[in-house]
């Protein structure tokens, strides 16, 4: 048992998150300033403004040690746990079948009063397709399954009162502050929209090491299945659009650690309206 304990001892490893490094270089700057004060001779004004700023400094320090929370899980293991959930899933999906990208379909498509993700197994042009019998005899078939991002979004209108606006440029300033500063799942978002294609990337990426596994076996399957973090921005676009929108492709630098998420909004479809019958001639 000795051993065994051992041994898992010299497993851990451990990590300092953003709390504990900034105590670290506070203190340590505390130390610096009260050295100077010592061992140099500045004069009684200078001394006393370092003294004054060590002090400062190693309170700040103690204060940021005792009364914040440090990072509970490692992202690391986050990101490889998403992963393989997605791995799964395609899995399974391909034993159906179904090798097509994913489709977010807002509620105006499936009557369902929440963004949902769509597989299809043919060609999917944005048609009506009701969620409780997705496999049906005419149009596209395929599988319904509600998106991973979805207790998020529930989250977000609860807590942060979520509202989704309807103009291109404020869906990414919401992207942006949702991924970015809400979740704080990347240190910075940038994104364009061009014509109906809509790029998202990510800068400091937290689960750049699930992107890395799945990359490692294949990019399409962060298309055919995405995250919760691409499924969060997909839905977004969905529901402010009211328009389907698909994962084209999802990619991750390794030397940068940046992910870059690519989407397609799709058209309306076109509304055929039958040609008016011929009025009846009176005689």
């Amino acid at each position: 048992m000795e051993s065994r304990h051992s041994a898992v001892k010299k497993m851990k490893k451990i990590i300092l998150d953003k709390y504990s490094t900034a105590a670290i270089l506070l203190m340590t700057a505390a130390v610096i300033l009260v050295a100077l004060a010592l061992i140099t001779d500045l004069g009684e004004f200078v001394t006393a403004a370092l003294v004054t700023s060590g002090t400062a400094c190693a309170l700040t320090g103690v204060f940021i040690l005792t009364f914040t929370r440090g990072e509970t899980v490692d992202p690391r293991y986050m990101g490889t746990l998403t992963a393989q959930w997605c791995k799964n899933i395609c899995s399974i999906e391909s034993d159906l079948g179904i090798t097509g990208n994913a489709y977010f379909l807002p509620p105006r498509v499936t009557k369902e009063s929440r963004v949902m993700q769509f597989n299809p197994t043919l060609t999917y042009s944005g048609s009506d397709i009701p969620a409780k019998d997705p496999f049906t005899k005419s149009g596209a078939g395929g599988l319904i399954i509600t998106p991973s991002c979805d207790p998020w979004i529930q989250d977000l209108r609860k807590r942060n009162a979520l509202v989704i606006p309807d103009k291109e440029d404020e869906l990414i300033v919401l992207i942006r502050e949702t991924v970015g500063e809400v979740f704080e799942f990347a240190s910075r978002v940038s994104g364009n929209w061009r014509d109906n294609t809509v790029t998202l990337t990510f800068h400091g990426y937290q689960f750049s090491e699930g992107c890395k596994a799945i990359a490692h076996e294949s990019e399409e399957l962060c298309a055919m299945n995405p995250c919760p973090v691409c499924s969060l921005c997909g839905a977004l676009l969905a529901e402010g659009t009211d328009r389907v929108v698909t994962v084209d492709q999802c990619s991750i630098d390794p030397a940068s650690l940046v992910v870059t998420a690519v989407f397609t909004v799709l058209p309306l479809p076109r509304v055929t309206t039958p040609p008016a019958s011929a009025p009846s001639e009176s005689r």
